[in-house]
C-alpha cells in the first residue's frame, strides 16, 4: 500500500471517530438535561394560554408571545376554555440620571423595566399575583450624539425585553412544575 493510501485510510479513521465523539457528546449533554438557551420544560398547564395586556404592541408583550410560542405554548386571544391566563397589568419603561458632570450635564442614564403580572390557572384560580419584575441596564449619554444615544437607549429597551420575558418563562415554568427556572432573579442590573 502506498503511502497516500495509508494518509487517507488515517483520514477517514478520524473522520469517524469525530463523528463518534460528536455523537456521544450529545447523548451525554441531552441526558443530562441540557437545553439550548431560551428552551424551557413547560408543564401542561401552560400548553394553552391567553396572554393579556394594556398595550399588545411594545417590544416586551410581542417577546414574551414570542418566546412562548418557541416553548410550545399555544396562544389564545379569545375565551377558549382550558387557557390559562397571563395578564400583564402594568408594563413601564423609564430611566433616571445616574451621573451628572461638573457642569451639569447628565452623562449616564439607568433604563428600566418594569412589569406587573398575574397567572391564573384554567379555572381562573391564581397561581401567581401582583408579581414585580424589574430589570436595569444602564449607559453613557452623550448630548452631542443624541441619535446614537437614542438608539443605544432603544437597543438596550429591546435587550431588556427579552431578558424579562425569560425570566417570566422560566419563572412560570419553575412554579408550575416544568423544568428549574435558570433565573430567579426579581432584579438584574449591567452596565453596558
Amino acid at each position: 500500500m502506498t503511502t497516500h493510501g495509508m494518509l487517507h485510510i488515517k483520514t477517514q479513521a478520524l473522520r469517524v471517530h469525530h463523528w463518534v465523539l460528536m455523537v456521544i457528546l450529545a447523548i451525554a449533554l441531552g441526558g443530562c438535561g441540557f437545553q439550548l438557551r431560551g428552551q424551557v420544560d413547560l408543564p401542561d398547564a401552560m400548553r394553552l394560554i391567553r396572554v393579556t395586556s394594556p398595550d399588545n404592541t411594545t417590544d416586551f408583550v410581542r417577546e414574551l408571545s414570542a418566546q412562548l410560542r418557541a416553548n410550545g405554548v399555544q396562544l389564545t386571544n379569545g375565551t377558549a376554555p382550558k387557557a390559562s391566563s397571563l395578564q400583564i397589568k402594568r408594563e413601564r419603561v423609564y430611566r433616571e440620571a445616574l451621573t451628572i458632570s461638573q457642569d451639569a450635564r447628565v452623562r449616564e442614564y439607568i433604563l428600566y423595566l418594569e412589569v406587573q403580572f398575574d397567572f391564573l390557572d384554567s379555572e381562573g384560580q391564581p397561581i401567581i399575583q401582583n408579581e414585580v419584575i424589574r430589570l436595569s441596564r444602564d449607559y453613557r449619554f452623550n448630548d452631542q450624539a443624541i441619535l446614537g444615544s437614542s438608539r443605544e437607549e432603544e437597543i438596550l429597551a429591546e435587550d431588556l425585553a427579552r431578558a424579562l420575558a425569560s425570566i417570566i418563562v422560566r419563572q412560570l415554568a419553575s412554579r408550575l412544575g416544568g423544568s428549574p427556572a435558570k433565573t430567579s432573579v426579581h432584579q438584574e442590573n449591567t452596565s453596558q
